[in-house]
């Protein structure tokens, strides 16, 4: 029998690497990683990018975490379990954003500088996510509908647009650049309807209307497999190799599978360890695939 210590040192690791944002800033790198892969893009500065995007993904999660903390008026006995382990460890993960933002900047001196033109109002749109728009008074999140569709642009942007604007100059036909931005718009769109279907009690006593809260969680879930049916669907249009194509069909298929367990009453580690592992699943279905064969 495996020691009850050895798994209580498992889990709580697990919720470091989750709870802190890391993993989800693992797995947006790991998805720009995959763009430079799939289309053969050069990687001469690829690993700058790389590291880019995992910082800024990082201070991004992190930051808006903590804004919407100090937001709550709610006692520390009524948060949830990942809310409670943020308030616990808020200034070692503001000091490690502070770190992680840091790096991410000097980055930007060592890159393509059109990227500026895409990262600049990507973090704009990232910082308005929470804080209220002047003028509106409101942040995206709290913008009806707005949230999903916010954070797959963002996403896509990011993870097809910095590989193919680091590219520029060379003969890339413009057809494959939209057709892989709407397979990871599609794609980000899909895994991200099950957390509008975990936060269905907070959006309701918000008043925040959401897809799942129109349509509810058994149509979400029909919309999330036709979503990610659509996304394989463009990968057989785009110029991939035959194994990587077949692996991508493996990694959808495990997407859709996990999807289907999306519920109401799941608790966070299904969200933020298991939906968002898909994205991993996908870079390691192609790592596994070149690997072998």
């Amino acid at each position: 029998m495996i020691n009850s210590k050895v798994v209580q040192l498992l889990l709580s690791f697990i919720k470091i690497i989750i709870y802190s944002n890391l993993f989800v800033a693992i797995c947006v790198a790991a998805y720009t990683h995959l763009t430079y892969t799939l289309y053969n893009l050069p990687q001469q500065n690829s690993w700058i990018v790389l590291l880019m995007v995992l910082c800024f993904t990082f201070i991004t999660y992190n930051g808006q975490r903590l804004f919407r903390l100090k937001q709550k008026v709610s006692t520390y006995r009524s948060l949830g379990e990942r809310l409670k382990w943020v308030v616990k460890h808020q200034k070692i993960l503001s000091i490690f954003s502070g770190l992680a933002g840091l790096i991410g900047f000097i980055g930007l001196f060592f890159i393509n500088s059109a990227c500026w033109v895409l990262l600049i109002p990507m973090g704009i749109l990232s910082l308005f996510y929470v804080v209220p728009i002047p003028f509106v008074n409101k942040s995206f999140r709290e913008i009806n509908y707005a949230k999903i569709f916010l954070i797959a642009l963002v996403w896509s942007l990011i993870i097809v647009g910095l590989p193919f604007i680091e590219s520029l100059g060379l003969d890339i036909e413009i057809k494959t650049f939209f057709l892989a931005f709407g397979q990871c718009f599609l794609f980000i769109l899909a895994i991200t309807l099950p957390f509008d279907v975990r936060d269905l009690p907070f959006d309701k006593n918000s008043d925040l209307k959401t897809i799942p809260l129109v349509i509810g969680i058994d149509k979400t879930i029909i919309l999330t497999q036709v979503l990610l049916s659509i996304s394989m669907i463009i990968f057989q249009i785009l110029p991939i190799s035959k194994n990587n194509l077949f692996a991508l069909m493996i990694g959808h298929c495990l997407a859709i599978i996990i999807t289907l367990f999306t519920s109401e009453k799941r608790k966070e580690l299904f969200y933020a360890g298991w939906v968002e592992s898909t994205v991993l699943i996908l870079w390691i279905s192609v790592f596994l695939s070149d690997y072998l064969f």
